[in-house]
């Protein structure tokens, strides 16, 4: 007989899922009004659905019962469940001159289902395990270069903080006292050196309201910084401008997350 602690059991491994646009329409044909923007789909004319339908069901992600309509197999059946009866969801969108990713990731009760926008126009569906959440954000975010497009690069970002509205594309006259010195420059160099952003928006139901939180990065010259809002509430909406790298996003959400699901308890 052993004595002592067993070990750990692993997670299991990621499983990933390529598909077409005319094949990722096929599987959510019946819902495409639930999609998250960027993510939503042209349904594909009779031909094109139905060379669609005949290669899913080749690869084993459809089913042809006999005498029956195709239909997802169990496994990937489970996928598209938790995306439309999601504990909560994180839409992601990082865009700039290197174009344009979206994602999606919806929480289960032990799982993560992700769909994931592809340069060639496909979609990759996965499923994680929901403790990988922060991994699956940290895989899908690219260096602040591959959003910005080709551009010089700078030193390191530049850091502080500074009143948000001095980021708006609107003019001055926000009201409230003038920015000082250090702040108006900080946001004309932000400013200058910024060619892309990625936005996060967590969404779920606290207890019985909708409730979400938000992230902004920005992709500079120099990498990604995040606005984070500074603690105190001031009127003047300051945010610590922080440099940060892809591995942080999950960091950066989970205060919302354990909110919003402490609130489902």
């Amino acid at each position: 007989m052993r004595s002592g602690t067993a070990p750990p059991v692993p997670s299991a491994p990621a499983r990933r899922l390529l598909l077409t646009a005319a094949e990722w329409a096929v599987l959510v044909a019946e819902w495409p009004g639930a999609l998250p923007p960027g993510l939503s789909v042209e349904v594909p004319g009779s031909r094109q659905r139905n060379d669609a339908v005949a290669a899913l069901v080749a690869r084993g992600v459809l089913r042809a019962p006999v005498g029956g309509p195709v239909e997802p197999v169990p496994a990937v059946a489970a996928d598209l469940a938790v995306l439309r009866r999601p504990l909560l969801t994180v839409r992601l969108e990082t865009g700039g001159r290197g174009g344009r990713r979206h994602g999606w990731f919806a929480l289960g009760a032990d799982v993560v289902v992700v769909v994931l926008t592809l340069p060639d126009g496909g979609i990759e569906l996965s499923l994680a395990p929901a403790a990988g959440l922060g991994a699956e954000l940290a895989r899908v975010v690219p260096e602040a270069a591959a959003v910005t497009g080709p551009t010089a690069r700078g030193g390191a970002p530049p850091t502080g903080a500074l009143p948000l509205g001095l980021l708006d594309a609107a003019p001055a006259g926000r009201g409230g006292p003038p920015p000082t010195a250090a702040e108006a420059a900080l946001a004309g160099e932000l400013l200058r050196r910024t060619a892309g952003s990625l936005d996060c928006l967590v969404l779920g139901r606290a207890g019985g309201p909708v409730g979400a939180g938000q992230v902004s990065w920005l992709a500079t010259d120099g990498g990604w910084v995040g606005l984070r809002p500074h603690p105190g509430g001031s009127p003047r909406r300051v945010v610590d401008v922080v440099s940060v790298r892809p591995a942080d996003l999950g960091t950066w959400v989970a205060p919302t997350v354990a909110a919003l699901l402490e609130g489902r308890a």
